[in-house]
């Protein structure tokens, strides 16, 4: 286990066992839920003995040694089901009342091992990434204190994710909302504190529980330390996309921008160029962009060099949840952002001080422009994130978490 700082707390409370559950146990960093997961693992390794368990991907199995993983004393890897199995497990989930994003982590298959897991080693408390694996939890050890980190509020998510011009997927939106509701109540009543992302998302789950479920506390996202400005003195160039185009908000918004947003950029300022830097990007999505001449970057393991290279990162989303951790690093690296209003959401952010924000195909145009001829704006915008991204950095985290639990021990023991 990684030595950390301990900052005089307890040794007491140094000497709990977590079990840390997470979607996806990846030997990658790549996706914001994972970027989140993994820090905040790192945060309670600052005050505790952490084992972690998740799902793997076939020939996906880390070792332990990567940097987001070597906190963890012990990884409990468990292959996700494919084939045959996978969709009678899926189907059984989904029959019982499940909501279509929890039946696809199994919870039948799920809660069995970490039942396992807690007859093989005793645990002080379980922490819980997203809401999919708190049905997996829900009937087990009831004495054993929970805390569930909510990365967004799944219910009006899913409203947003259902919201296609598919019939089925309109015919679906209303029962998915109505289930996560369900799972989402559930779960703040099973946990002894629940981690938000922001007040936003605070308020939305306080108002689920009806004030009768957990504490709810506001942990933010952030940036990692080493997201700092580049030394060149001159802004960079282009503009940057990042992100999971697997994930179908991505992907709908970056079309968005693409199809309406570029043609505007392109008709003012022809040699605008564009570099897309993420994961799942299928080789049909990337044949497309390619023929637009943008600049595709797939599997990135490091964001950070291409943010310090960019002259300003966009955020076309239009559908999502929680908080963009892309514009809390983009400050931190002294690289403006342009955002709809949507990928905007949840962050303290003022619209011309310290990012631009527009909705329109026009004025999301507009704004980029803006930062690509005005250096006197860019370098204000700048300016003003770089200051943003002092107050949101992963290594906070450790008191305030080492705090909650310290309130949800005690609360235990009394």
């Amino acid at each position: 286990m990684e030595n950390v700082e301990t900052n005089g707390m307890p040794q007491a409370i140094k000497t709990l066992r977590i079990l840390h559950l997470v979607k996806w146990l990846s030997p990658t960093e790549d996706t914001g839920g994972k970027i989140r997961s993994f820090r905040i693992g790192r945060a309670l390794s600052s005050f505790a003995q952490v084992d972690a368990a998740g799902f793997v991907l076939n020939g996906k199995l880390p070792d332990g040694s990567e940097d987001h993983l070597s906190h963890y004393n012990r990884l409990y890897p468990l292959p996700i089901c494919r084939g045959s199995r996978a969709v009678r497990k899926f189907l059984t989930a989904f029959a019982g009342g499940l909501s279509l994003r929890t039946a696809r982590f199994f919870p039948g298959v799920f809660g069995p091992f970490v039942e396992h897991i807690l007859r093989e080693t005793r645990y002080d408390a379980i922490q819980v990434e997203e809401l999919p694996l708190m049905s997996s939890v829900g009937a087990l050890s009831p004495d054993l204190p929970v805390v569930f980190s909510s990365h967004n509020v799944e219910s009006e998510l899913s409203i947003l994710l259902f919201s296609r011009p598919n019939p089925l997927f309109r015919l679906l939106a209303n029962m998915e909302c109505r289930r996560t509701i369900q799972e989402e109540t559930k779960a703040l009543v099973r946990a002894r504190a629940c981690l938000a992302v922001s007040e936003r998302d605070r308020n939305a789950l306080w108002l689920l529980s009806n004030g009768n479920g957990s504490s709810i506390h506001v942990l933010p996202n952030c940036a990692h330390d080493r997201f700092q400005p580049s030394d060149r003195k001159k802004p960079g160039k282009g503009l940057l996309f990042v992100g999971a185009l697997g994930w179908y908000p991505n992907q709908d918004g970056f079309l968005w921008f693409m199809d309406e947003v570029l043609p505007l950029l392109r008709k003012q300022s022809p040699a605008v160029t564009v570099r897309v830097a993420g994961s799942g990007i299928v080789p049909t999505l990337r044949r497309k962009l390619e023929r637009q001449g943008i600049d595709v970057h797939a599997n990135v393991l490091d964001i950070l060099p291409f943010m310090q290279e960019a002259r300003l990162l966009f955020v076309p989303l239009r559908i999502g949840g929680g908080t963009r951790i892309k514009i809390v690093e983009a400050w931190a690296a002294g690289l403006p952002v342009v955002s709809t209003v949507r990928g905007a959401e949840g962050l303290p952010y003022r619209s011309g001080v310290d990012m631009l924000v527009a909705d329109d195909a026009a004025g999301f145009a507009t704004a980029v422009r803006r930062l690509l001829e005005d250096d006197g704006l860019h370098a204000n915008i700048r300016s003003e994130g770089l200051q943003k991204a002092r107050y949101f950095r992963w290594s906070s985290l450790a008191s305030p978490l080492a705090e909650i639990y310290r309130n949800v021990l005690n609360d235990r023991e009394a």
